[in-house]
C-alpha cells in the first residue's frame, strides 16, 4: 500500500483592503471638521476687565419697590402709608414717590422693578388706580403677588 504524500495546497490567508476604509475614515473626518462649531476667538469675547479709572465704575441697581393695597384701600409704599383717602382715585403721594424711583433708576441705567400686594378685601378699583399711577409714569416690569397676614 502506497500512502499518498501529496501536501494539501496551503491556503491564503484572507485578505482585508484597506483603502476603502482609509477613504471612509477621511470623509468621516471632513464630515466632522465641517459641521462642528469653532470657538470664538479671544478678542472677540465681551470682557470687562477691572480699571483704576474712577469714572468706569460698575453700574449700581435700585432695589425693587414694594406696594401693598391693604384691606382699608391705603397705599403701602417700602413700609411708608402713602394716600390713605380712598376717595382720592389720582393718588399724588405715590406717584411723587414712583416718579423719584422712575428718575433714579434711569440715572444708574437700571430697570425700575415694582412688586403689588393686594389684600384680597381691598377693592380692585384701587389696585387698577395702583396700576395706572405706574403705565402713567412708564414703569413696566411689574410683578404681582398675593397678599396673606400671618
Amino acid at each position: 500500500m502506497r500512502k499518498n504524500l501529496r501536501k494539501a495546497p496551503k491556503e491564503e490567508e484572507p485578505g482585508l483592503d484597506m483603502s476603502s476604509l482609509i477613504d471612509v475614515s477621511f470623509l468621516l473626518l471632513i464630515y466632522f471638521l465641517v459641521t462642528s462649531t469653532l470657538d470664538p476667538k479671544e478678542a472677540d469675547l465681551g470682557m470687562t476687565l477691572p480699571t483704576t479709572d474712577p469714572s468706569s465704575s460698575a453700574d449700581v441697581e435700585v432695589d425693587q419697590m414694594t406696594i401693598v393695597v391693604n384691606g382699608e384701600g391705603a397705599i403701602v409704599v417700602n413700609d411708608e402709608t402713602l394716600d390713605a383717602d380712598v376717595g382720592e382715585r389720582n393718588l399724588p403721594q405715590l406717584m411723587d414717590r414712583l416718579e423719584q424711583y422712575k428718575s433714579a433708576a434711569d440715572l444708574t441705567n437700571s430697570q425700575p422693578i415694582v412688586v403689588i400686594a393686594a389684600d384680597d378685601s381691598s377693592k380692585s378699583q384701587r389696585f387698577v388706580d395702583v396700576l395706572n399711577a405706574l403705565a402713567s409714569v412708564g414703569i413696566k416690569n411689574v410683578t404681582i403677588t398675593g397678599f396673606t397676614e400671618e
